[in-house]
């Protein structure tokens, strides 16, 4: 896409400084009506990577200014001087950049002067960096990996005036694929990467890690049993989570060794990773439980190898672990200051949270990362906010709080899906490098947007709206229909731009993925995935090892796919008529309650037999907990009884955490707390306190091993069942909800297909199981049946209501409702 104009001047100043320090920075005209005005500059003897990257300015400065741009040999006292300090020893920058030290290679400056500008880094790859963020600056753009995605303005004028020295909020940025990508891939992922400063100065290597140590060490593994753990009395020497006798001092001698070798043999690598086999099967003899937990055991061999590594002369040296699994809870010896722990942010045991495992490692002296997990293709599938992704405000929240708890190394897996998270990678790659960004999300968004679809923005800002994971997208047949809609108007609107026709049409694509997984086509989602495997809109590589759970027995790619790529324009517009034709959109308004809730006591709601919660859980991938509301007549006493535990094979999760939260308090923490419940699937007694009257918010979690809650009868306590909070209830379930008098139609959401849903006279309107799940449900509200409590019963869906207040209670006088509707419907 070419963005044109006539004059651009950009204005750039160090961070911080006053307006008319800004204002002092020299001026300086790079190109002017189609004539050079400044040549790039490189060193006489620049290495090879500085000069290709000197030569990528001078190309797209061209394509920019449509003029030739000469690439010159030269002191870089004038014109566009690309390359390292050390390449321009006369320039007076006033900086002293150090190439030598790991966390520092990615700085670069960009200055103007009198005479041109520096484009000055640390190392070759900070030249780089600069480079492609002086582009940026211009208005260059790489969205997504690929040409369609390319936006390169043009320009008739330019003049810059700038002076940022640059470097990376976190030493080490990756979004990689968890399954990797497709050979046919590869050149665009590694482009988008290098032209949004995501490659990295500083590789930390946390992988699992130990059966790399075995295959490289097979000999002497072999020859020594008594290295391998101990489980269930035998010596473990085959499988594939393979662990060590770690107590044992020959091994460990036998590890640090081959640790030694690794880092002499690759003098330039910055770390190496002791991280264990994924799985359980620890070591069970006496020494090594004498160490303590399996932490202190993990944490034990990365000392040992970080403190031998550094006795090298080969200079600073690192060893990466993750927090994760059975060696994320906090060790109980200190950590080697060249350790990096990256905390991951899922599969903890122990019943912390992120931010205690953070914490806890951190308060034993480690240096800390996180690893976090932005899409994984078997908890989303590639579908509308499935993923952390998706959720820009996600990004623009936790990477801040990380860096604001000492985290300093970020790792995102990731897919090849940047049709459902494509912006959100884009978005967490400049928050990545420069906190403040994420003040500015609604702005890079709307950057996003207006350059990568001009004429269409509006529409493909619906389209983005609908996907958007903050927004709870509902996989149905009316969200499909809307979002073909949206691209149908962006594409009628874009009729005279190419570029946006060929954006569009990839999301159409992607839109055709979303239906056939509505229409639950395992088989068709599989080959729409293939067909359209070079767009990246959906992770291919990453569903094809998946396919035997969705029911495909397939061995090899089917002979009848081999040559099929992509789409025509003819049947790309075919999908996209027949898809609107084939979704009509739910036709009811959603209704929006407020969270201030209060007792529906003074609407003197008829008795009704009282229901059934079912039990509850933390849902998988949630960082937050179960969340109920209840209600403090006066400060006091929350007697409960709870039992953990309810799956055993999730055991190993931790004791049930309790916190209670006061709506009125003046700060964030919780008003009191209880973690003594035990995953035994014992039933115990718990009190928690408050000092504050009025609504209060119980947060349960759990680790996902699901638990039972009790209160006393007629407590008020109720269950919230929005787009975004769906009640995690496993198990049959029979609640109450409210009408509110003047409701037309009792509208709502279920993923599953199961109960019945009676109105206030205990009449059968739907049966839960006749709705084409998942999807909507409309029920007219007739005559006298609003204003009271209707009932689903011996339900298992997760339900959603949205044309009534989304709050499900035991009965009526455990129901709390929002203010406003008590208000109004009070006598």
């Amino acid at each position: 896409m070419i963005q044109r104009g006539i004059v651009v001047f950009l204005l750039f100043g160090v961070p911080g400084l006053p307006l008319s320090a800004s204002e002092a920075v020299p001026r300086v005209l790079i190109e002017s009506g189609g004539g050079v005005s400044q040549p790039v500059v490189v060193a006489a003897d620049s290495p090879p990577r500085v000069r290709a990257a000197a030569e990528v300015l001078a190309e797209y400065l061209a394509r920019i200014g449509k003029a030739e741009v000469p690439v010159v040999e030269g002191s870089g006292a004038t014109g566009l001087a690309v390359g390292r300090a050390a390449d321009f020893p006369e320039l007076a920058t006033g900086l002293v950049f150090d190439a030598d030290d790991p966390l520092r290679r990615e700085e670069y400056l960009l200055r103007s002067h009198a005479e041109g500008v520096w484009l000055i880094g640390a190392s070759e790859l900070a030249v780089e960096h600069a480079v492609w963020d002086f582009l940026y600056r211009l208005g260059y753009r790489q969205f997504f990996p690929g040409e369609i995605w390319e936006v390169v303005p043009e320009l008739t004028e330019l003049q810059v005036a700038w002076d940022a020295v640059e470097s990376p909020a976190f030493h080490a940025r990756r979004i990689w694929y968890g399954y990797g990508p497709l050979p046919s891939r590869v050149a665009g992922y590694r482009q988008w990467l290098a032209r949004n400063r995501v490659a990295q100065g500083f590789r930390l290597h946390s992988s699992h890690y130990y059966e790399a140590i075995l295959a490289a060490n097979r000999e002497a593994f072999d020859e020594n049993p008594e290295f391998f753990a101990l489980v269930d009395g035998q010596r473990r020497t085959t499988g594939n989570d393979l662990k060590f006798c770690i107590s044992n001092p020959e091994l460990r001698q036998l590890v640090v060794e081959h640790a030694c070798r690794v880092m002499q043999a690759e003098p330039e690598r910055d770390s190496i990773s002791m991280d264990p086999s994924d799985g359980g099967n620890w070591c069970e003899c006496p020494p090594c439980q004498e160490m303590g937990g399996i932490s202190n055991r993990v944490l034990t061999l990365a000392n040992e190898v970080a403190d031998a590594i550094n006795r090298l002369e080969s200079g600073t040296r690192y060893v990466g672990m993750y927090a994760y699994n059975e060696h994320s809870p906090p060790p109980s010896i200190r950590v080697h200051p060249r350790v990096i722990v990256s905390a991951t942010a899922g599969f903890l045991r122990g019943g912390f949270t992120l931010e205690e495992i953070i914490d806890g490692w951190q308060a034993q002296g480690a240096v800390m990362g996180v690893y976090d997990y932005f899409s994984v293709l078997p908890w989303d599938w590639d579908l509308p906010g499935r993923a952390r992704a998706s959720r820009p405000s996600y990004l623009a929240d936790s990477l801040p709080d990380f860096y604001a708890r000492n985290v300093r190394f970020h790792d995102a897996e990731s897919s090849d899906n940047w049709g459902p998270n494509g912006l959100g990678y884009y978005v967490a790659s400049r928050i990545l490098w420069d906190l403040d960004e994420a003040e500015r999300v609604p702005e890079i968004v709307d950057d996003f947007l207006t350059r990568a679809f001009g004429p269409a923005r509006e529409p493909l800002a619906e389209f983005y709206r609908l996907i958007d994971g903050d927004n709870h997208p509902l996989l149905s047949p009316s969200l499909v229909g809307r979002m073909y809609r949206s691209l149908a108007e962006g594409r009628q609107r874009a009729a005279e731009d190419p570029a946006v026709r060929r954006r569009i049409d990839e999301l159409i694509s992607y839109t055709r993925y979303v239906e056939w997984k509505l229409r639950d086509e395992q088989g068709a989602a599989l080959r729409h995935a293939h067909r359209i495997r070079d767009g990246g809109m959906v992770h291919f590589r990453g569903m094809w090892p998946w396919r035997q759970s969705q029911g495909l027995d397939w061995e090899t790619i089917p002979d009848a796919w081999q040559d099929e790529s992509g789409y025509t324009a003819d049947e790309t517009l075919e999908i996209l008529e027949n898809g609107i034709r084939d979704h009509p959109v739910a036709q009811f308004t959603p209704v929006t309650f407020s969270q201030n809730l209060v007792p529906a006591t003074p609407l003197n709601l008829p008795e009704v037999p009282t229901g059934n919660l079912g039990d509850i859980y933390q849902r998988h991938g949630r960082q937050g907990g179960c969340e109920l509301y209840t209600w403090f007549a006066q400060p006091g006493e929350l007697p409960l009884k709870v039992t953990g535990g309810l799956i055993a094979h999730y055991r190993d999760r931790g004791n049930v955490h309790l916190q209670l939260f006061a709506d009125g308090s003046p700060t964030d923490a919780a008003v009191d707390s209880d973690r003594s419940i035990p995953p035994d699937g014992q039933e115990r007694r718990v009190v928690l306190r408050s000092s504050q009257q009025g609504l209060h918010r119980l947060e349960l979690r759990d680790g996902g091993d699901a638990s039972r809650l009790v209160w006393q009868d007629d407590w008020p306590m109720v269950l919230s069942c929005t787009p975004g909070s769906p009640p995690p209830v496993r198990g049959a379930w029979t609640l109450y909800f409210y009408v509110p008098r003047g409701t037309e139609v009792v509208a709502g959401f279920v993923d599953h297909a199961s109960g019945q849903l009676r109105d206030a006279d205990g009449n059968e309107v739907l049966s839960l199981a006749q709705v084409d799940a998942p999807g909507y449900f409309t029920i007219p509200v007739p005559e006298g049946q609003d204003g009271r409590l209707w009932q689903v019963e011996r339900s298992r869906a997760q339900l959603r209501l949205l044309t009534v207040p989304p709050y499900l209670a035991r009965n009526h006088r455990e129901l709390l409702l929002p203010r406003e509707v008590v208000q109004a419907d009070r006598p």
